[in-house]
């Protein structure tokens, strides 16, 4: 077979297409980087309604949540943690998103799972890695990103406020 320039370009052009779509967290594309400004431990500070009033308080079906937490760590090798309680603690892999302006969490599943963590995996909202591990993948609409202040969009237009404590 007689290789010419078109050949050669054709060759190319497939393997920057594969490269450019590989495959960031197992079987995830997350497109973005690790935004410098978020790199480190985040307090949280407050947590507004839509109006912009200050929740103290959620209502959910099941009972009442305090406005508090979670503490963030956003670690420069892509890993992070949002630490809701000393024993409840989600851990993952991590990115930003510039054009949609959101963090993209790539949540791991702790073996052996959980109720609620099987049935994501056995109703396909889980993903499976290449090394055989679930995940569901989390996004963060970012509203505000100071080098000391961070505000997230979360449901019913609330806005999560956090201060960074840690570099």
């Amino acid at each position: 077979m007689k290789y010419t320039a078109n050949t050669f370009k054709l060759g190319l052009a497939v393997v920057l297409l594969i490269l450019s779509n590989k495959q960031l967290f197992g079987q995830t594309i997350v497109k973005g980087d690790r935004k410098k400004e978020l790199i480190g431990t985040w307090e949280f500070l407050e947590l507004r309604d839509k109006d912009n009033h200050k929740v103290d308080t959620i209502r959910h079906r099941q009972g009442y949540e305090l406005a508090q937490g979670p503490t963030l760590l956003y670690r420069a090798d892509g890993n992070y943690s949002k630490q809701f309680t000393p024993v409840n603690i989600d851990e993952g892999k991590w990115s930003f998103d510039a054009k949609k302006q959101a963090i993209i969490h790539l949540l791991y599943y702790k073996k052996p799972y959980s109720m609620a963590a099987q049935y994501l995996i056995d109703t396909g909202h889980a993903k499976k890695d290449n090394d055989g591990n679930y995940y569901e993948v989390i996004t963060d609409k970012v509203i505000t990103l100071t080098d000391d202040r961070l505000t997230i969009l979360e449901r019913e237009e609330r806005k999560r406020t956090f201060r960074k404590v840690k570099q």
